[in-house]
Order: structure tokens, then sequence, then C-alpha cells
């Protein structure tokens, strides 16, 4: 066959499957839950076909005239086919009907599809390109050369201002989807609180006068009555000290007096970005570095672009936690400590002080406090050779452990540091509390380490999988700069065996806050990895792993429920909502991710083999240094690949993702299925059906039952408000009404439900409307469900 009649063929292979999807997007709005056969127009499809014709001509003299260095003969032409392969997807438009769910639901799968392909068909094309001509490499160094011959100053301005407007555009778009104050960060405010207007501690009155209206909405939150999270001083039940040590508190002061001459979202925007920039100066510090270790301008600056807009760090900028100023503090005197720039006394005064932060921002610092003392003392007698310089530098760190107990002591009336979470210690008190440490299975304290790393919920590398080629990284430290390797461990273990000794896990906070104060030990063995490796099987699966990572934090961002995934003895659900928005009706992608929640995991068998893959790649890695697996180069087939398991996830399959699952008996013979992930925030649901509404929003409910069911009770109303409501079951509407402090009985017919093996399927949307002024917090809107005739 000739080069020329193969290529007009895949031409008109490629049209026809782009004029089926187009014109399948053009039919979209004939479609229906009744009607949603194909829609063919011979003539319509005719003239779309012609069109792509010329469009997919254009786009292969384009392709030849960018890759005219690879000749004229048949190696350009099968480059040209490879990179326009993934077009051949198209094909696949006309069989998404047949898991047809509703026309929206059919037109975000479309434009997925479209999406997926066009990405991976120029991937495919850059990554070809740059290996053939490395234009792109020549461009990134050129530009970074220019970078690297600005002033110092003026480029750590650049990464810190660049940092810190990412850092409130993203507090801005939190604050915007509704996002406040959870977790601890209240805690955090009430003190501040204290601190900025009654100059103590003593949260006793502002707990009773409710001064965290001050930055709570009383009108969004009528009923909220934050809970006492502080101890009884030794003084008596009017004095109560906070939990969360004051550290993060005083940082907080000056925003917080800002923040009180405005109200709203201005006031949340205020207090939620007012940590940015702790998180920006340790971006700036990451570059540093790299810089001061391997002299790599475009190592230190993408690792700067990885550390500061990836998970967790990126979250962590906008929340109200210590993590961020502690991580920033550490790696500042880290750094300065393994500099070749001698320390006088002043800046060991200096360094001194930061360190003598640590205890006053969380007891649990201490663990990071003491090994840092230590490494700083060892560092100044080999390294600056300044006795001097060392005992300057303990000086501060060591007369802050004295004043911390005096402060224990003042409050509780005991040098014991447990009083802070236990309150007064008697010493029948401290037995029990020991007791109930010692009690604790290894198991749960294995669990809890691995949780940090890997549960679906709040570990770092499900939602920032680029970390684990930090682990490879300690495997290249440990080989060449054993030093480094013993200080870093030193440095960081203490602290992760102390969390989980004790079996402690996050609350209401964004992914891998156990692992974000020490989150820069994990660069610099990632760095390492950078440095030392020349194989590209791993570069390539690491810059998947980056991108992958990028892509979650854009989720997150958009999706911001998604950053509470508390796995505390409160919560027994495994999956993580990020995984379950990347689920489908057929496909659940957390039962395949590992979860370490407090239930008995012996049996769930995702956590053995992501544990043994781990360790399987970091020995093959650790004992075949020379192994020419490692040497892949890139391969299209990588590229479709993935690109078929996008399209698997969310575009093949209906996107709603069945869980989680709350059953209603209506009787013995009568029962539905409630999933409830897409409802969110403000529904209460009851034991009969019945759903309290406290938010003006559309809803989305899904229901199942295991017989058809034709008719559908619906009862509508509030005892107080006006309401203009519209009903639609999946595409299809079903009336509209106005309902006025009564309740409507309404009677539907539903059209066929999606059938899924024994279940059918059925989505009603509520489209709401408040017209009058009462809260909905206090008066709720009711919507409830009776299966009719089946």
């Amino acid at each position: 066959m000739s080069r020329r009649l193969l290529l007009v063929m895949t031409v008109v292979f490629l049209a026809a499957g782009l004029a089926l999807f187009l014109l399948l997007l053009t039919k979209l709005p004939a479609l229906s839950v009744e009607r949603h056969a194909f829609p063919f127009s011979f003539f319509l499809f005719s003239v779309l076909f012609i069109l792509a014709c010329l469009f997919f001509l254009a786009l292969f003299i384009l392709a030849f005239r960018l890759f005219s260095f690879l000749g004229s003969g048949s190696r350009r032409d099968k480059t040209v086919l490879t990179i326009f392969s993934p077009w051949s997807l198209f094909f696949l438009s006309p069989f998404l009907l047949r898991f047809y769910w509703s026309r929206q639901d059919l037109f975000l799968r479309l434009l997925l599809l479209a999406v997926i392909i066009v990405a991976s068909s120029l991937i495919i094309g850059l990554i070809t390109y740059e290996k053939h001509t490395a234009n792109l490499s020549r461009w990134m160094k050129s530009w970074i050369n220019r970078v690297s011959r600005w002033p110092e100053k003026k480029k750590l301005w650049l990464l810190f201002f660049t940092a810190f407007s990412v850092y409130q555009a993203a507090t801005l778009l939190l604050v915007f989807q509704g996002i406040t104050f959870s977790g601890d960060e209240p805690n955090y405010l009430l003190t501040t609180h204290s601190l900025v207007y009654d100059r103590d501690i003593n949260l006793a009155n502002n707990y009773a006068r409710q001064d965290y209206f001050s930055f709570y909405s009383r009108e969004e939150n009528p009923r909220l009555k934050l809970g006492i999270y502080g101890r009884y001083g030794r003084k008596g039940k009017d004095y109560i000290y906070p939990i969360n040590l004051p550290g993060i508190s005083v940082l907080m002061i000056p925003f917080y007096a800002l923040s009180q001459l405005f109200t709203g979202k201005l006031l949340t925007f205020i207090l939620k970005g007012s940590l940015a920039v702790w998180a920006a100066l340790f971006g700036v510090q990451v570059y540093l570095f790299c810089r001061q270790r391997w002299s790599r301008e475009a190592l230190a600056i993408g690792l700067w672009f990885l550390a500061s807009f990836a998970p967790p760090v990126l979250f962590y900028a906008n929340h109200l936690y210590p993590e961020m100023p502690v991580a920033f503090l550490a790696l500042l005197i880290f750094r300065r400590l393994l500099s070749n720039k001698p320390i006088n006394t002043r800046e060991a005064l200096g360094l001194g002080f930061l360190l003598a932060t640590f205890p006053w921002f969380g007891l649990k610092y201490n663990f990071i406090f003491w090994p840092l003392l230590l490494v700083a003392m060892y560092q100044f007698w080999q390294r600056h050779r300044r006795l001097k310089s060392g005992l300057a530098f303990a000086l501060m760190p060591v007369a802050s452990q004295g004043l911390f107990y005096w402060f224990i002591y003042h409050l509780y009336g005991t040098f014991s540091p447990i009083a802070i979470y236990e309150g007064v210690m008697t010493a029948e008190r401290l037995r029990a509390f020991r007791d109930m440490v010692l009690e604790i299975p290894w198991r749960l304290r294995v669990e809890t380490f691995c949780d940090y790393f890997l549960d679906q919920r709040d570990g770092l590398l499900p939602y920032a999988p680029f970390y684990f080629f930090s682990l490879l990284g300690f495997v290249e430290l440990y080989r060449r700069r054993k030093k480094l390797f013993l200080a870093l461990g030193f440095l960081s273990l203490p602290f992760l065996f102390n969390y989980s000794f004790f079996t402690h896990r996050q609350g209401y906070s964004p992914q891998g806050r156990v692992l974000t104060p020490l989150i820069w030990v994990g660069l610099v063995a990632l760095a390492e990895f950078l440095v030392v490796n020349r194989k590209r099987l791993l570069r390539h699966l690491f810059f998947f792993t980056a991108a992958a990572s990028f892509v979650n934090a854009a989720l997150l961002a958009t999706h911001p429920s998604f950053l509470y995934q508390p796995t505390t003895h409160e919560f027994t659900s495994r999956p993580g909502d990020l995984f379950v928005h990347l689920s489908n009706t057929h496909f659940f992608l957390p039962s395949f991710l590992p979860s370490f929640i407090k239930v008995n995991n012996v049996g769930y068998w995702p956590n053995y083999f992501w544990l043994g893959l781990i360790i399987l790649i970091i020995l093959a890695y650790s004992l075949s240094k020379r192994l020419r697996a490692w040497d892949w180069g890139f391969n299209p087939r990588v590229v479709i690949a993935l690109t078929l398991l996008a399209i698997f996830l969310w575009v093949l399959f209906p996107r709603p993702a069945l869980y989680p699952v709350k059953t209603i008996n209506y009787s013995p013979q009568r029962s539905l299925g409630f999933y409830l992930f897409y409802l969110r925030k403000g529904v209460v649901v009851k034991d009969q059906g019945d759903f309290y509404l406290h938010q003006e929003k559309p809803y989305r409910f899904i229901l199942g039952s295991k017989q058809r069911i034709e008719k559908l009770q619906v009862i509508l109303g509030a005892d107080n408000g006006d309401y203009q409501v519209k009903l639609k079951a999946f595409d299809q509407p079903l009336g509209e009404s106005r309902v006025t402090r009564s309740r409507q009985n309404l009677e539907l017919a539903l059209p066929p439900g999606y059938r899924k093996q024994h279940l059918f399927l059925y989505e009603i949307n509520l489209e709401m409307k408040h017209l009058s002024p009462e809260s909905m917090i206090i008066d709720p809107f009711l919507i409830q469900f009776v299966p009719g005739k089946r």
C-alpha cells in the first residue's frame, strides 16, 4: 500500500470518528432518559464528515511541517500517525449511549472524552518533538540561565510573591465556596481573640460570652456552640486553658485585629490567608537549600515549584495550623547549619531563638526540637569549629524549655507536660493514662504509621504521589551521603514514631498533616534522587506522578470538602471523597486503594498489595542499580494505555458513584437505597425517607430499588417559609410549584430507571429558590420520598 493512500485512509478514518462525535453532540438536546437511541442523520453526518476531513488534512499538513526534520519518508509518516492515533477513540462516542444516564451526564462524559483525546495527542506530540529536537529543553535552559543571572534578592522576592499570590488566590477560591473554619482552627482563633482583647489565654470567659462569633457569622450559624477544647487550670473551673498551645495564635494577632474591621467572607479571607506568608517563606528556603547543596538553578526552581504548589503545602498555606511555620523554621535552621559559611555568635543567637519557639507551637514539636538541637551542637563542634557560637545557639532553646515547664506548672500545678492534654494530673490519673497508652496493640501503632503515608483519606502519597521518589532518594543518600541520611532520619523518625506510638490521627484538616512539618526532609531526599537518577523510565514516572499531584491539587481546590477526611476513631468509612468523585457507577476506585482507619484492617487486601509493591520497587532499585529495565525510554503506548484508563474511569460509564448508601425500609416489602455522596452539606437525613434541607442550592437525590418504580410519592414543604421549587427525574421535567408555609403531596410518574445488575437507579433533581427571609438553618425545607406503584 502506498504511503499516500495510507495517509488518505487514515484521514478518512479519523474524520469518520470525529463526525460521529460531533453528530452526537449536536443531537444531544433531542435525547432524553426515555429516548437515547443514536440519532443518526445521514445529511448532517455527511456535512460533519467533510468538515472533519478538511480539519484533519490541515492538522496533518501542520504536523508534517513541524516534523520535517525527520525527512519525507516512512519515519515521519509513522511519527505523525502515532501522534494522531488517540483521535480514533472518538469512535467510542456512540457506545456511551449504551450507558445513558441523562443529557447532562452524557455531555460531561463527551466533553471529558474530547479533552482526554486531545491532551493525549498533544502529550505524544510534545514528547516526540522534544525527543528529536531538544528545543524545549534548550528553551527551558535558556530561561533558567536568564533567571540565574538576576540578583539574588530579586529572584527570592519573585519566588516569594509568586507563591504568596497563588496562596491568596487559592484562599479566595476556598472562601467563596463556603469554607470557613474547622478542626483546630476555631480553637486557635479563640485563643488569639483572648490574647488580643483579654491579654491572657484563659478561655473560660470567652466560651461563656461566645466570642467565637467574632470570626463565625451568627446569621449563618445561629445554633453554633463551640465545644470546649481546653482543660481546667489549678485555680478551678473559672480557668480554662487551651489544649492547643498559643504559638500559632500569637502569629495571627495582627491579622486577627485587622479582620475585626470587616465582616462576612472578607473577614474569613483575611484570617484564612494569614499564615500564607510562612508557606511562601518555606518555598524560598527549599530553593536556597537546593542551590546551596547542589548548585543547580533548574533543580532549585523545579523543587520550589513542586513543594509550593502541590499538596500538602498548597493547602496548609490557607489553613490555620502550625505545620508550615515549624517546617519553615526547621529548614531554615538546618540549611544554615549545613552551609559552609561560618555562623557568628549573633547569628547563632538568632537561630537559637527560632528553635526556642518550637515547644510553644505544640508539645509534639519537642520531638523535632531536641533532635535539631543535638544536630546543631554536633555541626557547630565538627563543621564550624565554633564552640562559642554553639553555646550561644543553645542558650535560648534551653531557656525556652525552662520557661515552658514553668508555664505548665503555673497553669496546672504540675511539671508533667501531659497536663496540657489531660488537665491537672493526680497520681491516679497519670497511672490510668499510662496504662491506656501501653494497652494499645502494636498492630494499631504500625497501621497508624502507614496511615500517614498511604491512607486514601488523609495519607500523603495518594494526593501527592511524586513524594514516593523521596523513598528512592533516601536509598541514594544512604549510598552517597550517609551523614546527611543519618541526620535526616534522626530529625524525622522520633516525631513520626511518637505520633504513631500514641496512634494519633488527623481530624478535619487537609491531607498529610502529620508529615507536613517534616515535608522538607522528603524534599531533600527527592532532590538527591533527581540529581542522581539517569534512568529514563523513572524520570518519566516521576513526571507522571508530579502531573497527577497537580491534578489532585486542582480537584481539591475546586471541591474543598474533599480536603477534610478524618481517620480518627469516630470515622469508620474507608473511601476518600476525592477517589469517590473519580469513580463511576460501575467501578468504585476506593475499593482498590489502601486504608488504615481505626477498624480491623487485617483482612483488607489493598494494604498488603500497595505496601508490598512499594517495598518491591525500593528493593529492586537498591539491588539492581544497573538493571536495563530502568532505561526504558518514552513509548506512546504508555500514554495510550493511560488514556484508556482515564476513559474507563471518567467517560465510559455514568459519573454518579453509588456511595454511601442509606437504606430506608418503608415496610417488609418496600425499601429504597439513597446514595448520599452528591447531597453534601446542609442535609439531615431521617429514617423515614425524609430529608431536611438547610441551604438554598440545587439538590441531587440518587436512589435505588430492587424493583422498578413507576410512581413515587414526594412530600414537599416547610412549617415556615416561602419557596419556589422545580423537580426533574434525570433530564425529564416533573413540574414546578410554590410552597408557602405548608406541605404538598405529589405523585410523580417516573421514567425508566437506569439498570445496574439487580438495581433500578433513579435521579431526582430539586431546584429551590427561597423567597422569604427566615433562616433555613432553623426552619429547613422538607422533602420526603415514599415509593408507590411498582
